[in-house]
């Protein structure tokens, strides 16, 4: 298992503009960084059914479909280098207004737990940073569970935690057309690096599969 993978695909998969992200961005807002906090638990509660959806899955393909994961890991590089190109041939100007809930800390956690289980790109990306990394499925360890676990929720509450204090500190450069495009370049860069590095890892596969 590749850790520094599994870290750097962890954090880019939650630095990616999205649901989560907006979410994130959007309470901070509105209710400041510390409310924010009750969010971001929310937002890891609510990955963790697929984490495990993720690992069992691949583990059952690895004994029964092998060149599955190859396909995934195809699927993979081709979803990092597709995200990366969009984000720098089409970075946005604004970021798409949502409702918000309003509430204390139960509600806070609860649309945050809503927003991550309710994805449905969750299982998709975890399974890619799966096979991104390497990360063992053909029998089950609790080491190797509990890194899977560290790196991907800690990804996830770390990000949440830097967009919250950015949503709190910089409020009014959140809504700069400039500052948002910048980032959309910034993310495109990395998803395209993420691609490059799949791209080895599908070869590494195709190789040990002669």
């Amino acid at each position: 298992m590749n850790v520094g993978l599994l870290i750097a695909s962890s954090l880019t998969a939650s630095l990616s503009p999205g649901p989560a992200a907006l979410s994130t961005i959007e309470t901070s807002l509105r209710f400041g960084q510390r409310r924010a906090f009750w969010h971001t638990l929310g937002l890891a509660a609510g990955e963790t059914p697929h984490l495990f959806l993720a690992l069992y899955g691949t583990r059952w393909l690895a004994v029964h479909a092998p060149y599955a994961l190859t396909l995934v890991a195809i699927a993979g590089m081709a979803y990092f280098l597709y995200l990366g190109v969009g984000h720098l041939a089409r970075p946005r100007s604004s970021l798409p207004a949502s409702a918000g809930l309003e509430g204390g800390a139960s509600r806070l956690f609860l649309r945050g737990a809503w927003v991550n289980f309710s994805n449905p790109k969750t299982i998709p990306f975890f399974l890619i940073i799966i096979q991104a990394a390497g990360v063992p499925t053909d029998a089950f360890a609790w080491p190797t569970t509990g890194v899977f676990l560290l790196c991907t929720l800690g990804s996830e509450v770390g990000v949440m935690s830097f967009y919250a204090l950015v949503g709190d500190r910089l409020r009014l450069r959140l809504k700069d057309p400039a500052t948002i495009r910048g980032v959309d370049r910034v993310l495109g860069v990395l998803w395209a690096s993420l691609a490059l590095l799949m791209a080895w890892r599908v070869w590494q596969l195709l190789e040990g599969s002669h």
